[in-house]
């Protein structure tokens, strides 16, 4: 058991479960995240089923990626507290040990006086005893592993927060048309395309948010795994549908509209259109028959309106492509070209996520300063000789060699 606890506290299993989490970032980031299914059947023909096997479509929402993250977490934890109680009790003593003898003879005295310049050249602190003064600085330079591994471990935890604690908001939006959230956000589509200019698949919508308080976005594309962040918005391309228009014409006023399932379009409330659905297309065999298709990816290449005609009490199923015209009493339709559309994924993260995960990050770019340039100093000087104690003293013991060096050589420092 104590072996166990040895090896999940050790710096080679965090180095195991680090990179283990990093390759399922790499895989998170290249392969589209939370899509439905005919997203990877699609963009993934030869390795969607091994995709959807293994949860590589919701990759950091998988046991596993949880599991490695949990297990970090106790790593750092258990290194941090055992780094702070060294710490309390390796100081000290270190600090202590310096006044221990030093050896003698080991520099003349012309150099342990140019030894005595650099250290307090370099500010460093002294205090004397017993013959021996101890120069040292960098004290806080003792905290760069622990605050490391405690801004490392903060890091994971806030980025699990904001990842799963967001409230989440999937709406619909026509391009032209704008969504206005609880708070006053106004998220506005400009447009969205399925393909690029070379006919490559894309779904990138043009949007704009604008904050509560007035700041704005301006016009940013979004597109699969590329979000736009806006204060605590994250907006996601998610999903993405076509809906079908027409335009109604009646006394020289003209109106458009989007058509969903079951819309009746009328002026008396009893003659016009009841509009059942859109298809992507049809297929007509040698007889001349026509077999609507039902379903089908991209853009809809020859679409059919399918709809019912309410005329003085009858009902007439009929179907219309885009630009036939009808009319209905007074009123004049035009079946227009279908519009696409995004389904867009709104995320929102609790207003002190942000600060704190940069807290994290900040607290941990502080420790790999201090544990890589700010290391403590501790070099002690007596009569007829110096030595250089505390962690890690190859940078003092370099920089005081190279006194003795140029000493050597007969070159003044």
């Amino acid at each position: 058991m104590k072996k166990i606890l040895q090896f999940i506290q050790s710096m080679t299993f965090g180095l195991i479960l680090l990179g283990a989490i990093t390759a399922c970032s790499v895989i998170g980031s290249l392969i589209v995240q939370n899509g439905e299914p005919m997203t990877y059947v699609r963009y993934y023909p030869d390795y969607y089923q091994i995709i959807f096997a293994l949860k590589f479509d919701h990759i950091f929402t998988s046991w596993y990626f949880i599991a490695l993250s949990a297990l970090l977490c106790i790593n750092l934890t258990l290194c941090s507290v055992i780094r702070i109680s060294r710490i309390s009790r390796q100081k000290p003593a270190a600090y202590e040990a310096a006044f221990a003898p030093v050896p003698e003879g080991n520099a003349s005295p012309e150099q342990l006086e140019r030894i005595r310049q650099k250290l307090e050249s370099m500010r460093c602190r002294k205090e004397e005893r017993n013959g021996i003064t101890v120069y040292y600085r960098n004290d806080h330079g003792w905290y760069g592993s622990f605050l490391t591994h405690l801004g490392l471990l903060l890091t994971i935890i806030l980025f699990g927060a904001a990842m799963y604690l967001p409230k989440v908001i999937d709406e619909p939006c026509y391009p032209g048309d704008s969504l206005i959230l609880d708070d006053g956000t106004k998220i506005t589509v400009d447009s969205f395309r399925i393909e690029d200019e070379t006919g490559k698949l894309d779904y990138t919508s043009r949007i704009n948010v604008i904050l509560p308080d007035g700041r704005e976005s301006g016009i940013k594309e979004v597109s699969v795994n590329h979000p736009v962040s806006m204060g605590r918005y994250k907006v996601y391309q998610q999903t993405y549908g076509t809906v079908g228009k027409i335009r109604a014409e009646r006394n020289g006023k003209t109106d458009e509209f989007y058509l969903e399932n079951k819309d009746f379009m009328s002026a008396d409330g009893k003659n016009g259109i009841w509009f059942d659905e859109l298809y992507p297309g049809f297929i007509t065999d040698d007889q001349g028959r026509t077999t609507l298709i039902q379903s089908t990816s991209g853009h809809y290449e020859n679409p059919v309106y399918v709809f019912t005609l309410m005329l003085d009490g009858s009902a007439d199923m009929m179907m219309a492509f885009p630009g036939d015209t009808i009319e209905v009493k007074d009123l004049v339709f035009t079946f227009l070209d279908p519009v696409e559309y995004p389904g867009l994924r709104i995320k929102r993260t609790p207003v002190m996520i942000n600060p704190l995960l940069l807290g994290a990050v900040l607290l941990m770019t502080l420790g790999l300063y201090l544990a890589m340039f700010a290391q403590p100093v501790i070099v002690a000087v007596g009569k007829n000789g110096y030595a250089v104690r505390g962690p890690k003293p190859e940078n003092t013991q370099y920089e005081i060699n190279m006194i003795l060096k140029q000493d050597q050589k007969g070159t003044k420092v």
